[in-house]
């Protein structure tokens, strides 16, 4: 099995949607599909706001698409530059408990250190020990100091080449 990730272009962004709205229904997050699918487009179109993947599986030939990864890019003086934020990393159920993480955990590394990337960060559910005992697994610290804040507000519209 070789597991690898695979850009989506803007023909399979459909896909990358269905694979969103998967993780949004397994997590039970309320999702406005119109406010996802003017995200995808921006992230696609604009690949100095992040990167996003397919995990593609090659299980004897035949290709299937297990998951999808979404990087976010910000900036933190705190580590010297850019930093990424995992912002989805599904894997279908179907999928979970075979090493795939494992295997795709350096993958994604190394493309955002080739991005530019000093540092990585992720959410993890509290109460999700499977999920965060993986991570830390893979080198991820718990930052037990800090609590993680939203604030949903409502962006003015500005096109990006303004704001940039």
């Amino acid at each position: 099995m070789n597991i690898s990730l695979v850009a989506p272009s803007m023909s399979s962004k459909d896909m990358l949607l269905k694979l969103v709205e998967e993780l949004f229904e397994y997590e039970v997050l309320p999702q406005k599909k119109e406010q996802t699918q003017h995200a995808i487009n921006q992230l696609l179109s604009n690949p100095e706001l992040g990167q996003a993947w397919f995990i593609e599986i090659d299980n004897d030939g035949e290709k299937i698409i297990a998951g999808h990864i979404i990087v976010s890019y910000s900036f933190s003086l705190e580590h010297g530059g850019r930093v990424g934020l995992i912002d989805q990393f599904y894997l279908k159920p179907d999928w979970r408990q075979q090493g795939i993480g494992t295997d795709l955990i350096p993958q994604i590394e190394q493309h955002t250190a080739e991005a530019g990337v000093h540092a990585l960060s992720l959410e993890v559910n509290i109460g999700n020990k499977g999920a965060r005992k993986f991570y830390e697994k893979h080198g991820f610290v718990p930052r037990r100091q800090f609590c993680m804040m939203t604030k949903v507000i409502s962006p003015s519209e500005i096109p990006l080449t303004i704001a940039s």
